[in-house]
């Protein structure tokens, strides 16, 4: 699978913490490399200069350092990135998740849950005085199974009539193999993909599947 690289940050002082982010960013060859550097560059100073950890900070933060980076006010520049970021709290036993357009899915008790991130993106168009990101926080005192994910893989076409693979069956795929371990789950889901594609469909994006235990 061609992915992007997700981007993990883990504060020496804050060692009960830890902050996973999938990051889509806009664009293709050089200008999506740019993009991906600028977001990386930015979320590293966001998490280990400026001691940010809430996740709607987070995004709001990078938000404004993108748009200042490009100058979108003054520019018709109107790249961006879509992208999930959650904070795991090993000691509160919570995780708080916010998106850029991007959702979380999760597991609890063989019941599947998604949060949806909201509705705009980080960086590029901004009509509203200013742009809002909702925090969300869910519950791991029990055995959870977490999902960040771009849409790659959900937008790619296959199958017999050449069509979308599509939300709904994508959260019912990785619900079907979330306890399956790790390097074989990798595997499951590639065949999946491999096996929807077929030989008459090449990849459309990259894709990005970060799945993790807590």
């Amino acid at each position: 699978i061609k992915s992007t690289k997700p981007s993990l940050f883990v504060d020496e002082n804050q060692d009960s913490k830890l902050l996973i982010a999938v990051v889509d960013c806009t664009g293709h060859g050089v200008p999506g490399a740019f993009m991906s550097m600028l977001g990386e560059a930015f979320l590293n100073q966001i998490v280990n200069i400026l001691r940010i950890y809430e996740t709607d900070r987070i995004l709001y933060e990078l938000h404004k350092s993108i748009r200042k980076a490009l100058q979108q006010e003054e520019t018709e520049n109107n790249d961006g990135m879509d992208l999930a970021i959650c904070m795991v709290d090993k000691n509160e036993r919570i995780i708080e998740f916010s998106g850029a357009k991007n959702p979380i899915v999760y597991i609890q008790n063989d019941q599947i849950f998604k949060i949806n991130g909201s509705l705009l993106p980080v960086g590029g168009l901004q009509k509203e005085k200013v742009r809002i990101f909702e925090k969300n926080t869910i519950d791991i005192t029990t055995e959870t199974y977490v999902y960040l994910f771009s849409d790659g893989f959900q937008d790619q076409f296959g199958g017999e009539f050449g069509r979308k693979y599509m939300a709904e069956p994508f959260r019912n795929m990785l619900f079907s193999n979330h306890k399956i371990m790790g390097e074989q789950q990798k595997i499951a889901i590639y065949n999946e993909l491999e096996k929807w594609k077929g030989k008459k469909y090449n990849q459309m994006d990259d894709i990005t599947i970060i799945g993790f235990k807590v």
